[in-house]
This record gives C-alpha cells, structure tokens and sequence, in this order.
C-alpha cells in the first residue's frame, strides 16, 4: 500500500510507521486516565490499542506502539517497569500473531508463561513487603490483559471492513466456523466475565473504602476527644492545684498537698513546686525524692517556669524529652502560685510532666476489634506517640511521601522507620493545640480482600474458557449447515416470496430465527423511513420548543423587555465588540420616582402598569439590535448601548425623561397620574473595564447623586481613562 500526496509516493513500511506512532499516541491519551476501582489498583484501557496494531503491523511496529501507549505509566506509577512487561506483550503477541496465532490466545500464553512471573519477579526486588503484592498485582495484571485484549479482539470485530482497508503486514488466520465461533466465544466471555466481575468488586472496593473511611474517621474522633480531655483535664488540674498551693503557706503542707493531689492525677509523671528563683522546693512522686537532690535543681532556664512567671498564667510547653525525673516525652504543664495576700508577683510555679505514653492505654482499649493504628504528632511533626506495631520512634520526625498523584489521597508511604516502604490509608485530624493525629490502616489488609476476589475472578474465567471452548465446537457443527443456508437466503434474496425452507434439520430456534429475519427484513426499510419521519418532525417541533425556551429565559415576565439574566450574558459581547473599535459606551440606570408610594397607594398592580408603560418607552427611545434595555429589579431598569457622540446621548436621555414626566399614566378607578425618573450615566471608553459591575458602580454613583439633588434628573460621569489598561 502507498499514500499519494502531491504526486509524493509514501511507501507502505513508511505508512505502517505513521500509523504505528499515531495508534501508540492515541493509546497514550486513553492511558493518561485509568479507571480506579479500589485504593491504588486502576484499570488500563489504552493498551487495547497496541493489541488492535499487533492483527495488521509487524512486530517491531507493535512493539514501538506499545511503548508510546505505556509511556504516561511511567509517571503515574513512578517506574519504568511497565516498558519492559507490556513491551515484551506487545512484541510476543505480534510474533504469534504472525504464526497464525489469534490475539486473545497469544495473549493469554504470554501472561501464563511470561507475564505473571515477570511481574512477580519485579515485585519481589523492589518492593519492601513483596509478600503482600506479589499474588494481588500478578492475577490483577492478567485479568487486566485479558479485559483489555478481549476488548481489542471485540473492536477488531466491529471495525474489520475499516482495518481491511489497510494493508496488513500479518498473514491472514484461518477462518473456519468452529475457531471462529471459539475465538468469539472466548472473546465475548472474557470481556463480559470480566467486565462484570470489575463492577461488582469495584461496587465493593467502594463499600469497603466507605467502611474503611468510617472507621478510620471515628478513631480519630475517638482519639482527638480522648487527647483534648486528657490534655483540657491536667490544664485544669494544674490552675486548681496552683490555686490550692497558694493558699498553704508552710513547705511542709505544700509538699504534704503536692503529695495527695498528685495521686488524683496519676497523668503526671512528675509534679514540682519551685521557688520565685526556680529552686524547687518540693516534688513527686516521693521515690523520685530519693533519688535525687532536688536542692541542687534549679528550672529557672526552663520556658515553662519563664513563660508561668513572667505572664503570670498557664502555660503548656511543646513536647520534649524530661530532664532529672526521667527520659519519656512528656508535656510541661505549669501555672503561678502565690503566697498570702500578694497577688502582683509570684512566689513560684507548680508544675507537672504530662505523661504521652498514656496514649498507648487509649490506643489499645480503642483497636480490640479493629485494623486501625495510631500516630501523634506535635506541629512541627514530631511523633509524640505511635501504635507499637509501626515501629516508629518517639520524637523522631515522622516522614512519609504522599500517593495522591495516583488518585488515592489518603495514602501514604513510610520513608523512615522499620516499616519503611510499607504503604497505609490513613485519615488526619487536628487535636485543639495543633498536635496532629493519623489513623491507619495498613495497605495489605485492604489489598487481601480484593486480591480473593481476583483469584476467584481468574478461577472463574479459566473455567468459562474451558466451557466456551467445549461449547463453541458443538455448536460449531449443529450450526453450520443450517446457519450457512440462512445466510445465503438473507444474502440473496429481496422479496418474501424468495425465501426458502431450510433444507437440514434445525433447531426449533434457528427456524423461528430465520422466520424472524425475513420478516423483520421488510419491516427494518419500513420502520427505517418511519423513524426518520418521526425524527425529523421532532426536532422540528424541538428547535421551535428550544427558541420559544430561550425568549422566556432571557425576557422579563412583567414587561416584557430583557431581564437582568440577558444583561448580564450579553453585556460583555457589546462592551467587547466597541473595545475592539475604540468606541464609547453608555451605561445608564433609570430608577422611578417615588415608586414605593406609588405601590402604597395605588396598589401593586397600578405599579405593575407604570413599569410596563415606562418599559415600552424606553424601547421606543433604544429600539437598535445593538441596544440593550433591561429590567434590573424592582424599579430600575438598565440601558446599555453604544455612544459615539456625548452630546446627543445627552440630549437622548433628557427627551426620554421629559417623555416620561409627560406621560399620563392612568387607569379607569385611580385615574391620571405623572411619575418622574432618575437616571445615572456612565459614558466613556468601552475598555474602561471588561465588567458590567465597574460600570454599574459608576452608574449607581450618578442615580444617587440625581436623587439627593431632587430627583426627575439625569446625572452623567465621563469616564476618561481606561481601568484595565494593560
């Protein structure tokens, strides 16, 4: 085959190669958009290109195709592994093809044979916890080949007058009925197995991501609600302590009172009482006491004992390792005490070390009966507590990389610790002093569901193969006499009278199939031109229906005139067209007069009257097309309308408010009445500003100066510079 452009002769191999990159571009598109069906596992379709290219190009073209389709993969996944497994598909499927194998055979050989031990091989040296992925991604793998090559195989069907037209470099297969009838049945059966398997395992990742979601969101409320009661509780308890102390005056009942309040408290690991020049005085627990001399501690450098001295209130420190009483992370929770009647200065601080491995109690009795995990963190992301099994270090800064540009963003990827590389979906709240909490759930326990149903859903498409190939060569030799003779009839004949009985014996279906057909041959032509009459009358009747549509949408009710709807949509086309030209454009806004004593003592409905007549005014004074007359709401009305002259647009708008003021408006029960109108004009450079609320502003200005100077007036602003200048 050759391509004849201006009498340029294109070679065929050189046709092939266009048709090659742009099949490898076209599947590169389809591919920028996998279809996700559960956290993190998306399924391709763009790769049904290269399997369309590996029927009719050789197999170095398919293999050139394969890799421009795999090519946005590469980013979504963040590795190159897809050019080596999809490219070695795409080159063996070619090859087989070219041995007279069909697509959806060789297709499926390969992932047997090379496929699904590649990927479990890639698996296995890359991936941390390969034990969890291996069986999940290479049955998921293999099913998505077989969708996306039955797929190819269904289009090649569909589409086979069309890729006749292009010269294959394939030999062509062989085409008896009974493979024929295999290959589509093989076909059909692994897309609609398949096909019918993802929707219900997609409809039940969904389900189990909601519940997952759940639980998650609800250990964290239980977390968030437990860490603000534990932290709220020990701040109130150390401003009622202080409060306590600062009614005892001897050292002996402060550490006597230090003593019994703290065993109210057991949240602290540690409590101290210090003096006004950070000595302290008194601590507990009492086996601490032993084993330190507290007469040589000073905390006068601690920001706690500075910030509750110095602000004379509570204070929370961030979190940090404790020093003298201990090495956990704790919180320092102090407040000021005083002594006797002198309330201006302190006399010292009370203090307690919050313990932060309380956490673990809470995270223990909150997960008996559920996969989540827990991580603290303070603002600047340091782990103030982590569940046990994450193997995270307290205080260590918590590093993880998000997966949210693979459309999941709820997961996360440890960087550090000894489950790094382990992948978790994880929710994050917000505790009420800006510490952050992580619920998680590890990745695999979600996977293992789904992977099940991907092992049943490989078990069952091998078994309805095997039904299908069994099935299709029965069926081959019942149908092909009879079916042969159908054919030739439909093909042949053009009147009723021309058929004939089928000569073989048949089965009572084919028969009624057949009888069928010759009817429904006569009846398709007739119900053809019917339906084209049908279609025809109604679009008609829809084009009327959709201009009658679009005149009420864009016309005021009342009077009639366009309503603020239109303004707003077609303003911007007027302002532009005179921008380009370097026009002016008037922007004028007419109020009534007093019209709400008009309404209040004539009724509405005489008001309703005055703004239709107003209305009808109005459009005998702006009647072009390039006029816009506008009801904005209430009494106001809006016209917008080119201006190349200032001075007649002037003298416009005053013969149209002497109209008005002139104007009886009368009704048979009230009589005869005069209404004024107020008008503010905004006229100048059209590319004053591209928005309809710039000039409506300057406008608005101008009514309201016309209304305080008495009203039945017209005041005008010049606009003589351009806003939006760039």
């Amino acid at each position: 085959m050759v391509l004849q452009f201006n009498n340029i002769t294109i070679p065929s191999n050189y046709n092939h190669f266009i048709i090659a990159v742009l099949l490898g571009f076209i599947g590169a598109i389809i591919n920028l958009f996998p279809i996700e069906l559960a956290f993190n596992i998306s399924l391709l379709i763009g790769n049904t290109v290269y399997i369309i290219a590996a029927s009719f190009l050789r197999p170095q073209l398919t293999l050139l195709t394969a890799l421009i389709c795999v090519t946005p993969l590469y980013f979504y996944w963040g590795h190159p592994y897809g050019f080596l497994t999809f490219g070695l598909e795409a080159l063996f499927i070619s090859t087989m093809r070219n041995r007279g194998w069909y697509v959806l055979s060789a297709d499926l050989l390969y992932w047997l044979v090379i496929g699904m031990p590649v990927t479990a091989f890639l698996i296995w040296i890359n991936i941390a916890s390969p034990e969890n992925f291996i069986l999940f991604s290479t049955f998921k793998q293999a099913i998505n080949a077989v969708f996306y090559t039955s797929l190819a195989t269904i289009m090649l069907f569909m589409f086979n007058d069309t890729l006749q037209k292009i010269k294959s470099e394939q030999p062509p297969l062989q085409k008896s009925l009974p493979k024929w009838l295999l290959y589509s049945f093989w076909s059909i059966s692994a897309f609609l197995v398949i096909s019918i398997s993802l929707v219900l395992s997609t409809d039940f990742g969904k389900r189990q991501r909601v519940l997952y979601d759940r639980e998650l969101e609800i250990n964290n409320q239980y977390i968030t609600h437990i860490g603000n009661s534990y932290l709220t509780t020990h701040q109130v308890a150390i401003k009622n302590i202080a409060n306590q102390l600062s009614n005892l005056s001897k050292p002996e009942d402060r550490h006597q009172a230090l003593q019994q309040l703290h065993q109210l408290y057991p949240g602290f690991l540690t409590m101290l009482v210090t003096s006004e020049q950070g000595n302290i005085e008194t601590a507990s627990p009492l086996s601490m006491l032993k084993k330190v001399d507290i007469k040589k501690m000073t905390v006068a450098d601690r920001p706690y004992f500075i910030h509750a001295m110095e602000k004379q209130q509570l204070f929370v420190s961030s979190v940090f390792l404790g020093r003298g009483f201990g090495s956990d992370p704790i919180v320092a929770i102090s407040a000021p005490i005083y002594t006797g009647l002198q309330k201006d200065t302190p006399s010292g601080i009370v203090e307690g070390s919050l313990n932060l491995g309380k956490f673990g109690l809470y995270d223990a009795k909150g997960h008996d009966k559920s996969h989540a995990k827990i991580i603290i963190t303070d603002p600047i992301n340091r782990i103030i507590y982590a569940s046990k099994s994450l193997g995270l270090s307290t205080l260590s800064e918590l590093k993880f990389e998000s997966n949210a540009s693979q459309k999941a963003n709820n997961l996360m990827t440890f960087k550090a610790g000894e489950r790094a590389g382990e992948m978790f979906i994880y929710k994050q709240a917000y505790l009420a002093n800006q510490w952050k909490t992580y619920s998680l759930v590890e990745h695999g326990v979600v996977l293992k569901t789904t992977e099940n149903m991907y092992l049943v859903i490989f078990i069952t498409l091998f078994i309805v193969l095997l039904f299908a190939s069994f099935f299709s060569t029965q069926f081959a030799d019942y149908l092909n006499r009879p079916l042969a003779f159908v054919i030739k009839q439909l093909s042949q004949a053009k009147h009723p009278t021309d058929f004939k009985d089928i000569p073989y014996e048949a089965a009572e279906e084919i028969d009624a199939l057949y009888q069928e057909l010759k009817i429904g041959r006569q009846a398709l032509l007739h119900n053809q031109r019917e339906l084209q009459h049908q279609v025809a009358t109604r679009t008609k009747e829809l084009n009327k229906a959709n201009d009658k549509l679009t005149e009420l949408v864009n016309t005021d009710v009342l009077t009639g005139i366009y309503n603020r709807r239109y303004l707003k949509k077609n303003f911007s086309v007027i302002q532009s067209i005179q921008s380009r030209n370097h026009s002016n454009l008037m922007y004028a806004i007419i109020d009534l007069d007093l019209f709400k004593d008009i309404n209040d003592t004539y009724g509405h409905l005489f008001g309703d009257y005055c703004l239709t007549k107003v209305a009808k005014i109005l459009k005998q004074f702006f009647h072009r097309d390039a006029d816009i007359v506008a009801r904005f709401g209430g009494e106001e009305f809006v016209i917008v309308t080119p201006c190349n002259d200032v001075d007649r647009t002037r003298l416009r708008l005053d013969e149209l408010r002497l109209a008005i003021a002139s104007s009886p408006f009368k009704e048979e029960a009230i009589g005869s009445i005069n209404l004024t109108v107020s008008m503010g004009v905004a006229i100048g450079d059209a590319s004053f500003s591209s928005l309809q609320d710039d000039w409506f502003t300057v406008a608005d200005k101008c009514l309201y100066n016309a209304k305080d100077n008495g009203r039945n007036q017209t005041c005008i602003q010049l606009l003589t510079h351009n806003k939006n200048a760039n």
